[in-house]
């Protein structure tokens, strides 16, 4: 049996499975963001005395082939941390750790949505952004880890420039329209309010219009098959569609060629980390 950890801005989910994928027992804990040693504390008391590994999904820039984090915006303490080194020491276990968004990817790609793909992208709305490109039926890496890394591109704001994933990350969209709503920060409270709100379908339409505006991008510059949206807030069917449909529009207005990528919803949405993050463990360490 194996531990599968995904590190996220709120919580960290968890899960024990078996070698095939298939999922014993999950669960979430509030992530802890104080310091290195609560961290590892807290995940070592996930371990039970049947687990023969621990896989982990983490946000950051991440050299997955040492297991070292070599920056994370959530969790600044483990900057330039050697972590899988520092987490098997302390448990006697084998570790590995991918990037969050990548662990996403290899999820859909084993079992999901992009499975067999040849040329695709994911993006996930969480916390923060991110993204994954995918040539080939294999994640694209690169020499300083940021491939794929969309949360980071500079967009202008009345402000000055601010970062795409600061500005439109989901957790950010739920919270400012439950402010629109005078609702429950909940995003099934607010989607099941949404339609109800002039205003707030303004902000809505306006946020997805901004994913579909980089979808579209994203497209031209490595012509793309399909993307896949990921993270808690894709198994809400009204977000991909109005996504689509903002994508379709920006077609009909701009275009210039006649192919374009499917964009869809992904299959195993917050439990494709956990997926992805097996698979990794088991590329890496065999089992």
């Amino acid at each position: 049996m194996y531990l599968a950890i995904d590190i996220g801005g709120t919580y960290t989910k968890y899960g024990y499975y078996q070698s095939n994928g298939i999922c014993l027992q999950k669960n979430m804990i509030p992530t802890v963001k104080t310091n290195k040693e609560t961290f590892y504390h807290t995940l070592k008391t996930l371990i039970t005395k049947e687990v023969e590994g621990i896989a982990v999904s983490m946000p950051g820039l991440i050299d997955s082939q040492r297991g070292y984090i070599h920056a994370i915006t959530l969790l600044p303490y483990f900057n330039e941390t050697d972590f899988c080194q520092e987490f098997s020491s302390l448990t006697h276990l084998p570790v590995t750790l991918q990037n969050d968004a990548k662990c996403a990817a290899l999820g859909e790609m084993w079992k999901g949505s992009l499975k067999n793909v040849d040329n695709g992208f994911m993006i996930v709305l969480g916390s923060g952004i991110g993204g994954t490109y995918i040539l080939h039926e294999k994640i694209v890496e690169s020499k300083h880890y940021k491939i794929g890394e969309i949360g980071s591109f500079l967009i202008p704001t009345s402000n000055g420039y601010s970062n795409f994933g600061k500005e439109y990350n989901a957790v950010k969209l739920i919270h400012d329209l439950s402010d629109i709503l005078k609702c429950p920060d909940d995003g099934q409270i607010v989607f099941q309010q949404l339609t109800s709100s002039h205003q707030a379908m303004q902000y809505f339409e306006h946020y997805c219009l901004q994913i579909a505006t980089m979808i579209y991008n994203l497209d031209y510059l490595l012509d793309l098959d399909i993307v896949t949206i990921g993270g808690g807030i894709s198994q809400q069917p009204f977000l991909i569609q109005t996504i689509q449909k903002q994508f379709h529009d920006l077609r009909k207005q701009y275009k210039e060629d006649d192919h374009e990528p499917v964009i869809k919803a992904c299959q195993f949405q917050n439990e494709a980390n956990l997926l992805g993050a097996l698979y990794h463990f088991h590329t890496k360490k065999g089992g």
